[in-house]
């Protein structure tokens, strides 16, 4: 007999972008918005003060924002977005310097889910040399970091949009 497979719920597609100017974060919201849609919901700017990795490549006085698209996706495209991202980082890039760093992500009702390409003990393969973890779990009312979740993710800009986006998860199950 048959197992009858669940079909997947659709999501929101959310993407970080970390930026070395407010010029660059523009450019890379219209780039991305040419790529998967127009914008639902952008979170506030802010500045990306909690580590040092990225100054090197990128700069400092780096800045961040949460993006929302409009149409939600099928979770299982998550892959296919990372590449796309990864194209667009190279193709705003100067020289071998990306000025954006565009990380993908689902949103749900449930939990956050970023695509990496950092393979580490608590991410699983979702293609080849392309990573997934969750990282914000959903409880009692606010998306809870667990012990890998960046400290950005933990801050009230990011929290205040995510519940933001929430209530727009939960009218278009119904």
């Amino acid at each position: 007999m048959p197992i009858k497979l669940q079909p997947s719920t659709p999501v929101a597609l959310i993407c970080a972008v970390l930026a070395d100017s407010a010029e660059t974060l523009a450019a890379a919201k219209e780039r991305l918005a040419e790529c998967f849609g127009p914008l639902r919901a952008a979170s506030a700017t802010y500045d990306f003060d909690f580590t040092s990795y990225y100054e090197a490549e990128m700069g400092a006085g780096l800045r961040k924002q949460l993006v929302c698209f409009a149409e939600q996706i099928d979770p299982a495209e998550l892959a296919a977005v990372k590449a796309q991202t990864m194209v667009l980082e190279r193709a705003m890039s100067r020289g071998k310097c990306r000025r954006a760093n565009i990380d993908p992500g689902l949103l749900s009702i449930e939990s956050l889910v970023l695509a990496t390409t950092k393979c580490a003990g608590h991410r699983i393969c979702i293609a080849p040399q392309l990573y997934a973890e969750v990282t914000l779990l959903y409880q009692r009312g606010r998306y809870r970091p667990l012990e890998w979740t960046y400290p950005d993710y933990q801050g009230d800009a990011v929290q205040g949009f995510l519940l933001e986006v929430r209530p727009w998860l939960l009218a278009v199950r119904d």
